[in-house]
């Protein structure tokens, strides 16, 4: 049995259709069904169903989804700690964060290593779901959303300062919202509740009750345009706004958050040459930034 066919197996399990298992692996999807079929032969049984609305799992595909996945899990493993081994300034490193995060402070970062260290390649993905740093989905990640399996290498790089952004067109359409009026008169543009439903109760402790949401975007960098295009007010991280548009008026001072911004780098790779010149990079474009707040600890230092 050829073990690699199970990725395209839990792909199809996890998709329900060939065209998206094969989207997910970067393969054609050709491809895609000719591994479904060959490990169907090698297994002696059908693993799914097909329906007009996609694939299906049969009683003996189900059966067989754990087993694979923990076939997944140790590959994943074996290429991490790989890397881990290797002390090259050479290689891949696929870095995962957020749009705003890898415009503002991860592209400085990298256009000095790449100057200092020619030989590393980075992949960086910017993707609204978080990608599993201890399954092996990225090498490290810089997100706001700090981890809780104490396993992973976790540091605080900064902490950035929530505050309620508009344009100017904006304010001198609708004026500036008052402290206390749930919004009363103006629009939002939001992030989808399914992906931050915890900003759709209040915005820097101001309640949305009166407010009118006009937009909902999953993409940091185009609620970002939005609230220059004057669409509405959209809570933004201070040192975001400084850096990336300096333009927007801060609409309610008295209004602030506070939010950390994390490194999370996988165990398996710490020891990693290239891993470590690439989180050193991101460090310091943390730390020299003029607009970021230089954290007091950093928890699980190696």
């Amino acid at each position: 049995m050829n073990w690699d066919n199970t990725r395209y197996f839990l792909a199809i399990a996890r998709t329900g259709s060939l065209r998206a298992a094969a989207l997910s692996l970067g393969v054609d999807q050709a491809t895609v069904a000719r591994r479904l079929r060959t490990l169907e032969r090698e297994l002696i049984t059908g693993l799914f169903t097909r329906h007009p609305e996609g694939y299906r799992l049969t009683a003996a595909g189900k059966l067989l989804v754990p087993e694979a996945e923990m076939m997944e899990a140790a590959a994943a493993a074996i290429r991490r700690k790989t890397v881990g081994l290797d002390s090259s300034l050479a290689g891949t490193v696929h870095i995962a964060s957020t749009e705003a995060l890898a415009r503002c402070f991860l592209l400085p970062a990298l256009r000095g290593l790449r100057r200092s260290h020619p030989n590393i390649t980075v992949t960086l993905s910017t993707a609204p779901a978080l990608l599993d740093i201890k399954r092996g989905e990225a090498d490290l990640a810089v997100r706001s959303a700090r981890p809780t399996d104490g396993s992973l290498i976790i540091r605080r790089l900064a902490t950035v300062h929530m505050g309620l952004y508009a344009s100017a067109d904006y304010v001198s359409r609708h004026g500036l919202p008052l402290a206390g009026s749930a919004f009363a008169g103006h629009d939002l543009v939001m992030f989808p509740r399914e992906v931050l439903p915890q900003y759709w109760q209040e915005l820097c402790g101001e309640p949305l009750t009166n407010g009118t949401v006009v937009m909902e975007t999953a993409s940091q960098l185009l609620l970002m345009d939005a609230v220059r295009e004057g669409m509405g007010i959209s809570m933004m991280a201070r040192e975001i706004v400084q850096r990336c548009c300096p333009e927007l008026i801060n609409v309610m001072p008295s209004r602030i958050d506070s939010a950390d911004i994390w490194l999370v780098v996988n165990p398996d790779v710490w020891t990693s040459g290239r891993v470590r010149v690439v989180t050193a990079a991101i460090n310091d474009a943390f730390a020299c930034s003029p607009v970021v707040k230089t954290p007091v600890c950093r928890d699980n230092k190696p």
